[in-house]
């Protein structure tokens, strides 16, 4: 079979859903799981991890030439923190404001673009940063007001969103330190297996069991661990190997809607006034700053 052969557009569109579909997912079954935050976020890269290294005969993760340590290893303390961060912050805020404030990495990593790579910022960088940042004012501070604790879950999910950007900054000086010879896979294995090794740490130091949960809850941290994380992410990566960069853009503002619908369909949640405005602004936000970064 010919490796170069490009999939046919519905082929591609159809795995872009799926995985669309898969990563949405991860908090619906994050609120089924009954489970403490740290443990589910350990379980979940954890397990994501060991799946990599199972395929690693394939992928060469054991080879380290194309591997840059230092990067390697700051990608694996932001990827745990993001985590760590935004599965924390459903415990006390609502799924679709969680999902929207999360959302705004790619605004995030625009602006750090903009200062840490002097690229100049266009105009709808700047209109796109305005509006997400007062759609997150209007959500932040409006839940705070009407939902009890809403307000530290939403400042949690914001330090998701900031961490997830520094580890795509950092994903992406990896990739252009070493061009041709950077191995995509063996980064992720072994940044996933930071990630890992430092929320397992991080859950025993905290005193959080990572054993006793019910059948249920376990069925659950595998499936967090393999839809979401292993399937949804690779699918997603390998579509956009042969897809505009647009298409990232429409999946990650399709997935606080997916995400939200979800969790009113199967465990029937509902959102405010305040999510429904403040994330209607971060989105069109976070569409203009892409606009400025696949125009």
């Amino acid at each position: 079979m010919d490796t170069n052969t490009v999939p046919s557009t519905k082929i591609l569109y159809a795995v872009l859903i799926i995985s669309v579909i898969a990563i949405s997912s991860a908090a619906v079954m994050i609120r089924l799981a009954d489970a403490p935050a740290l443990a589910v976020a350990s379980a979940r890269m954890s397990l994501s991890a060991l799946v990599l290294w199972v395929f690693a005969p394939k992928t060469k993760a054991w080879k380290l030439k194309s591997i840059n340590w230092k990067a390697v290893s700051w990608a694996g303390f932001f990827l745990a923190l993001h985590f760590a961060f935004w599965i924390t912050s459903l415990d006390s805020t609502s799924v679709a404001s969680s999902l929207v404030l999360v959302t705004m990495n790619p605004v995030i990593v625009a602006i750090g673009s903009t200062f840490f790579m002097k690229d100049p910022p266009a105009k709808p960088l700047l209109v796109g940063t305005a509006l997400s940042i007062i759609g997150c004012i209007v959500l932040v501070v409006g839940e705070g007001l009407v939902i009890t604790g809403s307000l530290r879950g939403n400042f949690l999910a914001l330090g998701g969103a900031v961490a997830m950007s520094m580890y795509i900054m950092i994903g992406r000086y990896s990739s252009g330190t070493f061009k041709h010879n950077f191995n995509v896979m063996a980064y992720l294995t072994w940044v996933s297996t930071i990630a890992g090794a430092l929320l397992l740490i991080t859950t025993l130091v905290a005193g959080v069991p990572l054993t006793g949960y019910s059948l249920q809850t376990i069925v659950y941290l595998i499936l967090i661990a393999l839809v979401p994380q292993s399937i949804g992410h690779t699918l997603i990566n390998w579509t956009l190997k042969y897809l505009h960069a647009s298409y990232l853009a429409a999946a990650i503002l399709i997935e606080p809607l997916a995400g939200t619908f979800l969790a009113y369909v199967i465990i029937g949640e509902t959102f405010t006034v305040f999510s429904f405005i403040g994330g209607l602004l971060i989105l069109a936000g976070v569409a203009l700053a892409f606009a400025k970064r696949v125009g």
